[in-house]
């Protein structure tokens, strides 16, 4: 903005001399107008020292009056307020965490989740560079809840959302007549928690444990009696694995969360719906509407620096379908990513949680 100085000279000025100066001296003359008394017209404050040799090689009679007192003073200030409010406002907004999402097909693991969330201190209006690291916050939603396998975070301005995985489903084989057994560990791990149905434990919770090792006992002792109750229920444990991964360059991931209302007239053939609307009882006989699923095919390129955004949750999907049932997620640690032959390479470090014990017949000569 240019800051412009007023100069009022009286009319008996010799008004060609002067502008023939000012345009010697290289003067932009700004606003000129008369009136029965003065000559008025304004310059840049820049010039003013150019200018005052003209007024002294002229010999005028002059008054300076700076434009900035009158009205440009008011306009800039409005400026650099509303600067103010345009840049600096959204920025300062921009540091809490205004909505929070969690993306789950289940009202109640909506409402769990998120009360979850809020005893972690994870809540909407708060400032976001007190949330915590996802790998704190994933750690503390898969400990509690087991149905779920693996838990995607995304950041996207003031929003932050959260999208559970649930873990495939796991089916339990009955077993008539088995005979007495313990819970021993089929790989080493670090106890996290017992969900038991039998058995008394033989282990406690945080300690390193190696294969073979026995996590529950299948029989309870009375002084020198031992009574065989058999073991039964989980251990879980979580250990490191590294692993190598190879992903095309070009993926394509159905998105199944796209939703279409269809309003149509009423047919023999119901209409399976995602989410039936219950219109009122006379327009029933002639009308349904609801909501059906779309899944949208989309293709990503996918590139080294693309791994937060897209890899680790394509990453994820791959590797929970190739662990054993139940398995969690907890922390990840990528090691190194390559692209090399229209393919993406890399290894991996993955912190898993899941059930570690089997059963192992007690001993006959064991059993009292």
């Amino acid at each position: 903005m240019r800051r412009l100085i007023k100069i009022h000279a009286p009319i008996s000025t010799d008004q060609f001399t002067l502008y023939k100066s000012l345009k010697e001296q290289n003067i932009e003359v700004y606003q000129l107008h008369t009136n029965e008394n003065h000559i008025s017209f304004s310059i840049q404050a820049k010039d003013l020292q150019a200018f005052r040799k003209v007024r002294k090689k002229l010999k005028l009679s002059i008054k300076l009056e700076d434009d900035l007192k009158e009205s440009t003073i008011s306009i800039y200030s409005a400026s650099v307020i509303g600067v103010f409010f345009f840049l600096v406002i959204p920025v300062l907004f921009s540091q809490f965490i205004w909505n929070i999402h969690i993306d789950s097909d289940s009202p109640e693991s909506n409402i769990l989740l998120t009360e979850q969330l809020k005893e972690i201190g994870i809540k909407e209006r708060m400032i976001a560079s007190k949330l915590p690291a996802e790998q704190e916050i994933r750690q503390n939603i898969l400990l509690k809840h087991k149905e779920y396998s693996w838990v995607h975070f995304s950041k996207s301005g003031a929003n932050f959302t959260v999208t559970p995985m649930m873990a495939p489903p796991q089916t339990e084989r009955v077993i008539e007549d088995a005979p007495a057994v313990n819970l021993v560990a089929k790989r080493g791990g670090v106890i996290t928690d017992f969900s038991l149905l039998k058995g008394v434990r033989a282990v406690e919770k945080n300690i390193a444990v190696k294969k073979g090792d026995v996590l529950v006992n299948g029989f309870v002792t009375q002084g020198n009696n031992r009574i065989i109750t058999s073991a039964e229920g989980k251990v879980y444990a979580s250990y490191w694995i590294e692993l190598s991964f190879e992903l095309p360059t070009q993926v394509a991931v159905i998105n199944p969360n796209a939703k279409e209302l269809v309003i149509q007239k009423k047919v023999d053939d119901k209409q399976m719906f995602w989410k039936e609307i219950q219109l009122p009882a006379f327009i029933q006989k002639y009308v349904q509407a609801g909501y059906v699923q779309k899944n949208h095919q989309i293709t990503y390129s996918l590139t080294e620096e693309s791994i937060e955004r897209l890899i680790r949750p394509l990453l994820f999907q791959k590797i929970i379908k190739e662990l054993p049932t139940g398995t969690q997620l907890l922390e990840d640690k990528v090691l190194q990513v390559s692209i090399q032959d229209d393919k993406v390479k890399g290894k991996i470090l993955l912190l898993i949680n899941e059930n570690i014990a089997i059963p192992h017949v007690i001993p006959q000569g064991d059993e009292a």
